[in-house]
């Protein structure tokens, strides 16, 4: 059963039948002005989005992008410095012990699945949202958005009040870095990101435009998404995941991340001793582990 509502789902089919399938992301209700940052729903002043520098300040010594791997349970993340961790998803469960730098989320169902969890974080912790997740945020309650600090993870392919465009268009070369199979990924977060199917490699996407000396990747496993409940879940009551079909295209976008971190002298390295991101040579990362028991 798809956590989108029924409506949703109609909205969702009447705009790929009528040739723009992205539109439903904002229909019916949202209106993103990319120009001036003025977001409105139902007519009304909602946000005024800001530029991800904003959030994710260039140059920091470190940036943590934490997704909910079940590895996440058997680490320590209260050892990760104040305001370094991008949280991803159901990873917002951790703002209640650490203080995160932000959260991050995409998929518009993960917000009808969770959004009790979302309005219950603090105010003051600013929001990376995808155009469809902002819009369900503010379907299910918009004072949920009064106060809040947020950045656009607009999709470079299908961008907001825009058509569609191929990643091989020469007009996206100066905010792309390119790699083999088709693979790209965006160096200005501000114009968009390469959407891949995980949040994980948006915000490594971010991540690496703000340069940090060192990006560490926590609860990236990439192996439980048919094995195994994610941290915050109880067994049996695991939402469902397209990692598997999509993985080899999103290693390929860790890889070509890793390779484009070593070029700009980024240390980017795994906390998860499980995750399939040890395969493509990002090294693995102890920090985070319990002392071994004696």
């Amino acid at each position: 059963m798809s956590d989108r509502p029924f409506v949703r789902q109609l909205i969702r089919l009447a705009a790929r039948l009528t040739g723009r399938p992205h539109r439903q992301d904002i229909w019916p209700g949202l209106a993103i002005d990319r120009a001036s940052g003025q977001v409105t729903w139902r007519g009304s002043q909602l946000l005024t989005l800001l530029p991800f520098a904003a959030i994710v300040p260039q140059g920091m010594q470190s940036i943590a992008v934490v997704g909910s791997g079940p590895s996440v349970a058997d680490q320590d993340l209260t050892r990760l410095p104040p305001r370094t961790a991008i949280l991803l998803n159901g990873a917002a469960t951790l703002a209640a012990t650490i203080q995160p730098l932000a959260l991050m989320v995409e998929d518009e169902r993960f917000v009808f699945r969770h959004m009790a969890m979302l309005a219950n974080l603090p105010r003051d912790i600013p929001l990376l949202l995808s155009p469809a997740a902002l819009r369900a945020m503010a379907e299910w309650d918009s004072d949920v958005m009064n106060g809040r600090r947020v950045a656009l993870i607009d999709n470079l392919a299908k961008p907001v009040n825009q058509p569609r465009c191929k990643l091989s268009d020469p007009a996206l070369d100066a905010v792309l870095t390119r790699g083999a199979n088709g693979v790209a990924l965006s160096h200005d977060p501000d114009a968009g990101v390469v959407i891949f199917g995980t949040v994980a490699l948006s915000a490594v996407q971010v991540a690496l435009a703000a340069k940090p000396d060192r990006i560490l990747l926590v609860g990236i496993d990439l192996t439980n998404a048919a094995s195994g409940p994610r941290f915050y879940e109880a067994t049996g009551q695991s939402a469902p995941s397209g990692i598997v079909a999509g993985l080899d295209r999103i290693l390929s976008g860790f890889a070509l991340a890793r390779d484009s971190a070593r070029a700009n002298d980024i240390m980017m390295t795994c906390a998860s001793p499980v995750s399939a991101l040890l395969d493509i040579e990002i090294a693995y990362d102890p920090q985070l582990s319990p002392p071994p028991k004696d």
